[in-house]
């Protein structure tokens, strides 16, 4: 008996090189197979590089699967359902089988709502796939086939699920079988053990699980770790829901791995309650480098509704030694959870803070997830989760459209943006310069919701301090010490010195001083090209420059050229260049002196900007976006540049900085012509002006099928859904592939009869699967 069965695996949030990109339960499926006579390959759809038509149905051709497969999840279940479908306009006999997390409990009927889904696997993977190859092969009837759910005679059958084996090293390596090959990822994902026992009422996998946890051997793994490290792969992402389950096999495990594996590094996830200081110590000296624990809430009673059986003191106390024995701490959080409150929300916030865990990667919370299987989605009104109001397929979950009885939609918005605020990318690209108009624009654009949020306030005076705005930073100092004069870290905030700068002619640089150069670093005569710097921004004194760079640099004139000797520090993030010399050549563009206020009246009165003029419009804006603004907002008001393309970049600018009066002079200054009307309109848009948006595309409405989906998305921003769906259906726009994804949405938010709704998604299936065709002519 043989026959092939093909995978894809849709990933479309993370890139071919992510670990994420490794399509480990595929791999495990197929291995399987692999064990008992049949074959298959998977294909690979990724956030950058999408499966190219062709190339499906090469393998299609090629194969001749027996069926073709997916593991579902809600985020990509539209994407997978593309793919299917183009795959039954190539072979309309192909039997797809939809598997993974979004299908397990997903309720049969969905099946009569996907014309492109044959099967729903209920059952393990590995299980389940290995009977339907073979009764595909021997020409069985699928009622043989446990843990499936299909359409016969226009009815759903359910076939009873095949209990999973307990010893998991009956499944066969994905990788020591060479059914997947992680060649050029830095980590590979593994797992020691599947299922949960915990009670927890959010998740679906101890459900999923029978709250049993079943475990590879040691051996097992080992020789996986081994494997792969050969291949070039030397650190480990344990998958496990619960790593430290059992303690006892645990230590068995980090013994191996130190003894056997030594050097390798490896992240890992568990409860809090189930580590101590001589585990965490285990951990620590097997090669762990992050732990990661799901605290959800630091509520003790949002704890209790949710059955977590956690003490955040316990966790803090886990936080601290784990912290001690060398390791990063991740926190798993989450808002909108039952009995969640915007307090209770702030406080699992603040707890995050206060125990010095970085908000990055795991530790960047979300609002509560209501997936198909999780106990609390039997019943949301039960405990407190109300769902929205709009159109549903049976194949889609509540998910994230749902407000509770204590949170309403705009305090649920308004916890997902103070996370956002926190994050440490915002946090310290605001402090050394970086992507401040992206930041800026996220918090003006939601300046509604964050009006009098400190956070916001702190992150605005950094950025328009940075981009020598001092009357704008003034504004948003007072907010903070009018508003929340007793929050320690405005406290913290305002007591630093109040510090502007003034530009001053033939200056030369010293400790404080902001300096605008240009460098190249040499070694041996060998340019460096790390090191290369245009018009680059610096604050003498500050920590960002290497320290020989600040010394050569100190007593510099402005408009002069220097040279000097550099030795990068021993623990300089450039592993080539730590511990190197190099020769520096610098010119020094500008010298600006620091100037101390006493207070931010004084700050806000006698603070002047400072003019900067350069010619090299081109070359800043590639180098330097902060200081292109600065150049553009006295180049264009002042008529020293009559390009297009830079007076709507300023226009941009002062939108997303909170400058809309100056946006708006601009704006209405611009050619009054089809083109340009329409960038000022798409970019106000963006920009959450949708009111403004609406003025400027109603100008040019029927000229672009672009232009009129912004006008819809205008609509909907302003909850207009009527005015958007009127314009949708539009003749202009009648193939138009945005607006046909933008009707399916406004099906569901206005809430129009199920059969509308799937209508217009299989228009756009449709539609897709045919431009998908076209590729192949």
């Amino acid at each position: 008996m043989s026959g092939n069965v093909l995978f894809i695996h849709v990933n479309e949030w993370a890139g071919v090189d992510s670990p994420d990109a490794i399509p480990v339960s595929c791999g495990y499926i197929l291995a399987r197979l692999k064990q008992h006579g049949f074959c298959g390959h998977i294909l690979g759809d990724y956030q950058g590089s999408p499966l190219a038509p062709r190339t499906l149905a090469s393998a299609i051709r090629t194969l001749q699967p027996l069926a073709l497969g997916f593991s579902v999840y809600e985020e990509n279940i539209n994407r997978v359902r593309t793919l299917a479908r183009f795959a039954k306009h190539l072979r309309r006999d192909l039997l797809v089988v939809l598997g993974g997390p979004q299908i397990t409990f997903m309720p049969g009927e969905a099946l009569h709502q996907m014309a492109e889904a044959d099967i729903l696997c209920r059952g393990e993977g590995e299980i389940v796939m290995l009977d339907l190859a073979r009764a595909l092969a021997a020409g069985d009837n699928l009622d043989l086939v446990p843990g499936i759910s299909f359409v016969r005679d226009g009815r759903v059958v359910d076939t009873p699920v095949r209990q999973a084996p307990d010893d998991l090293d009956e499944y066969p390596s994905p990788y020591l079988t060479r059914t997947i090959d992680p060649a050029g990822k830095q980590r590979a994902i593994l797992l020691t053990s599947r299922g949960c026992a915990s009670p927890c009422t959010f998740c679906y996998t101890p459900r999923a699980s029978g709250r049993k946890v079943r475990f590879h051997s040691i051996g097992r793994i080992i020789e996986e770790m081994i494997f792969l490290r050969a291949g070039g792969i030397n650190d480990f992402w344990f998958a496990d829901p619960n790593f430290a389950h059992s303690r006892e096999r645990l230590a068995e495990l980090l013994t191996a791995i130190r003894e056997q594996v030594p050097g390798a590094g490896f992240w890992c996830q568990t409860r809090a309650n189930l580590v101590d200081d001589e585990l965490l110590r285990l951990l620590q000296g097997a090669g762990a480098h992050t732990i990661a624990f799901g605290l959800e809430s630091a509520h003790p009673a949002t704890l209790q509704k949710i059955k977590k059986g956690l003490d955040p003191s316990r966790t803090a106390e886990a936080v601290r030694l784990a912290r001690e024995a060398g390791l990063r701490v991740e926190l798993f959080t989450q808002f909108g959870l039952p009995g969640d409150t915007v307090a209770s929300s702030r406080e699992t916030l603040r707890y995050v803070k206060d125990n010095g865990v970085r908000i990055a990667g795991n530790s960047i919370s979300q609002q509560m997830h209501l997936f198909f299987g999780a106990p609390v989605a039997d019943d949301p009104g039960r405990h407190g989760i109300i769902p929205h109001r709009q159109t549903r397929p049976s194949y889609l979950s509540i998910c994230r459209d749902y407000h509770t009885d204590a949170m309403s939609e705009e305090d649920i918005r308004l916890m997902s943006l103070l996370w956002r605020l926190n994050r440490a990318d915002f946090q310290e690209d605001a402090a050394n310069g970086r992507n401040l108009f992206t930041i800026a624009g996220f918090i003006n654009g939601n300046r509604k919701l964050l009006n009098g949020c400190p956070d916001a306030d702190i992150l605005l005076a950094k950025i328009y301090s940075a981009l020598d705005e001092p009357k704008a930073a003034a504004v948003c100092l007072k907010r903070l010490r009018e508003h929340a004069p007793h929050n320690p870290e405005v406290q913290q905030f305002l007591a630093q010195p109040l510090v502007s700068f003034r530009s001053k002619r033939r200056a030369r640089a010293a400790r404080g001083c902001r300096i605008i150069f240009d460098c190249t670093g040499t070694m041996d005569g060998r340019e460096i090209p790390e090191t290369l710097c245009r018009y680059h921004m610096a604050t003498l004194g500050r920590g960002c420059l290497v320290p020989d760079f600040e010394k050569g640099i100190d007593g510099v004139k402005a408009g002069s050229a220097t040279q000097f000797a550099v030795r990068f520090p021993d623990d300089y993030g450039n592993r080539d260049l730590a511990g190197q010399k190099a020769v520096f050549r610098v010119y020094l563009h500008q010298v600006l002196e620091p100037v101390l206020h006493g207070s931010v009246d004084e700050l806000h009165e006698n603070a002047r900007r400072n003019m900067y003029r350069f010619d090299d419009l081109f070359g800043l804006k590639t180098h330097n976006e902060n200081l292109y603004y600065m150049v553009l907002r006295d180049s264009v008001l002042h008529n020293y540049t009559g390009n297009l393309t830079d007076s709507i970049a300023l226009f941009s600018y002062y939108l997303k900085l909170g400058f809309k009066d100056q946006a708006m002079e601009i704006a209405w200054s611009l050619p009054d012509e089809p083109t340009t009307i329409g960038h000022i309109g798409k970019i106000l848009q963006v920009n959450n002006h949708a009111g403004e948006a609406l003025d400027f595309l109603g100008r040019v409405a029927g000229t672009s099928g672009e232009l009129e989906n912004q006008r819809i998305k205008a609509w909907v921003q302003l909850k207009e859904y009527g005015q958007a769906e009127e314009l949708a259906s539009h003749p202009l726009l009648a193939t138009n592939l945005e607006t046909m994804a933008l009707s399916v949405r406004l099906a569901s938010l206005l809430q129009l009869p199920l059969a509308e709704f799937l209508r217009r998604m299989d228009r756009l299936l449709d539609t897709q699967v045919k431009m998908m065709a076209a590729e192949l002519a």
